[in-house]
């Protein structure tokens, strides 16, 4: 690539694989340009509900390091759950599964027979993916998570560069050796993630009590009725405070490991829509190929789809997954026997299953 690859040109590739969350794919883009600059503070923390697409984001940022050769050091990538970290004893960490697990990465990436330079070199440029980062608390229903306090602590120099000893074995024409190669985790990006609930209801309690000057927003919506309702709502990503987090419970020399902090609003209905039209995994697509190996062409109508999207957006707590949910729950009869059913309609060339909002709210109610 004859030209720089700037933040705006990483965003725009992510934006077009993970869908909605502008704000919180700049972050990442920002991230993602100071690790393959070798620049230092590129740590990431998302803060997300289940279903906003913190996996979907993990998932293209791994896309995007194939998408360009220049870049393929940087394409190993582990996600593990921070909890793993942890040993059989509380307050015991095991920092070199993490290490296990890059070198399985490099391995299924790379293959087993690359030199021992070339393990180092792969490891030490992967982006390392931490989820359910908030489940390491200090403290966990109001009790001391002493494990949480551990693994938060063995982190630290994870996030700021330590170099790790790790003993593993390789094969050499056919000859297996043991060996140990230091491994420096200052090169990686770390980017962890977590649903922190509680924290919303915690900022909200500080609010409605006066204990600091945050304020809700004023909101309003439009049911399908025409009719507009008027409430408060707290926007978590515009409101949260360094401090909010402390007060969950993670320790303050962690969080300041992080170079920023993103958080992942819950899906509204358009960005719903679009995930179900555009994305690679949207099960409209999925379902569409179904009925194509059938000899079907499945439509959705524009009614059919808004109150879809309305039905998911109910249940905001998973996100993108209700939408998956709703989905199957209404094509599910169809996809059994889509020649008997009556929105199923016969053309000369072709037939043609249509999803209208009458099968729809069927389907969903049923």
């Amino acid at each position: 690539m004859s030209d720089p690859l700037l933040p705006r040109h990483i965003y725009s590739f992510l934006s077009s694989k993970a869908l909605g969350q502008p704000e919180v794919l700049k972050k990442v883009s920002v991230a993602i340009y100071k690790h393959i600059n070798g620049l230092n503070a590129g740590n990431l923390l998302l803060i997300g509900n289940s279903g906003t697409g913190k996996t979907t984001i993990m998932n293209a940022i791994q896309q995007f390091f194939y998408n360009y050769d220049f870049l393929k050091k940087h394409r190993v990538m582990t996600i593990m759950n921070a909890n793993l970290l942890g040993g059989t004893e509380p307050g015991d960490v095991d920092v070199t599964r993490l290490i296990k697990n890059l070198e399985h990465a490099v391995n299924n990436t790379f293959g087993s027979f690359i030199t021992d330079d070339k393990l180092k070199e792969y490891m030490e440029y992967a982006t390392v993916c931490i989820d359910e980062v908030d489940k390491i608390s200090a403290s966990i229903s109001g009790k001391v998570n002493v494990s949480g306090i551990s693994i938060q602590q063995a982190m630290l120099t994870l996030l700021e560069g330590e170099r790790i000893l790790f003993e593993t074995t390789r094969s050499d024409h056919g000859q297996t050796r043991k060996t140990k190669i230091p491994v420096d985790t200052s090169r990686m990006l770390f980017i962890c993630g977590g649903a922190f609930e509680g924290l919303y209801d915690q900022i909200c309690d500080r609010i409605q009590k006066g204990l600091d000057d945050r304020r809700m927003q004023t909101m309003t919506s439009t049911a399908p009725d025409g009719t507009v309702r008027t409430y408060e709502r707290l926007v978590l990503r515009d409101q949260i405070r360094i401090s909010d987090l402390f007060n969950y419970g993670m320790v303050p020399q962690f969080i300041s490991r992080f170079h920023s902090i993103a958080v992942l609003e819950d899906l509204g209905a358009n960005e719903l829509k679009q995930i179900l039209l555009t994305a690679d995994d949207s099960p409209l697509r999925h379902s569409r190929e179904y009925f194509k190996s059938m000899g079907v062409e499945l439509q959705i109508t524009k009614d059919a789809l808004d109150l879809m999207a309305n039905y998911a957006v109910e249940n905001t707590r998973i996100g993108a997954r209700a939408l998956r949910e709703v989905f199957t729950r209404i094509i599910a009869t169809h996809e059994f026997d889509p020649f008997s059913s009556d929105k199923l309609s016969k053309t000369a060339s072709s037939m043609v299953l249509t999803i209208d909002k009458d099968m729809v709210a069927r389907g969903y109610h049923q």
